[in-house]
């Protein structure tokens, strides 16, 4: 009796062990996004690249959490104020059979006194489903996303909308203004030779 439920348990992990196994690589495994100087303008973003190595397609799906449990946050990080900040494309992807996909992530995040100087910590987890599969267990791939805003507000610049114009009509008056003391110069030194 022993022996049969042993040799069932094995045969019961062993099932388990080779439907859960799972061919997919998912790059990088964390990765840091600094916000410089403007909030407004800068919208940073970066990619993340799955790989079916797999014979079969998958549907890939993700979700945006805090990390869970909160002992796994990185020591000096902090949980990021509102997780919308975080835009992550597409919702989904189909991924056939050896192939690669890309996820887009990028951060919209308002100006704002109070978030100078925050070091975050989230996760975007990535969840592959066998297509047209009826698998019990998923794994779940969580990539570790790092954010850091400027150290103060005194950083920020706000760039001047005029300021382009302003420069191109100090370069014009600069380059008149030795154009014609070099003519000026010139005309002197001809009339100067001629007489």
């Amino acid at each position: 009796m022993n022996k049969t439920i042993c040799a069932l348990l094995l045969f019961f992990l062993l099932f388990f062990t080779i439907s859960c196994q799972a061919n997919v690589i998912v790059e990088p495994a964390e990765l840091t996004v600094t916000i410089t100087d403007n909030f407004l303008q800068e919208n940073p973003s970066t990619n993340i690249t799955i790989l079916n190595d797999n014979n079969y397609t998958i549907n890939v799906t993700w979700y945006l959490e805090h990390p869970n449990p909160p002992s796994l946050l990185r020591p000096g990080r902090t949980f990021i104020e509102n997780l919308s900040w975080i835009q992550v494309t597409p919702s989904w992807q189909i991924v056939d059979s050896y192939a690669l996909a890309s996820f887009s992530i990028s951060l919209i995040v308002p100006q704002r006194s109070d978030i100078f100087n925050q070091r975050w910590e989230s996760w975007v987890t990535f969840t592959p489903h066998r297509e047209h599969g009826n698998g019990i267990f998923s794994q779940e791939y969580a990539v570790r996303v790092y954010i850091d805003t400027p150290v103060s507000s005194e950083q920020l610049r706000i760039p001047d909308s005029n300021a382009q114009g302003s420069d191109f009509f100090t370069f014009l008056f600069i380059a008149g203004g030795i154009t014609t003391v070099s003519l000026l110069t010139l005309i002197w030194f001809w009339k100067k030779k001629s007489t």
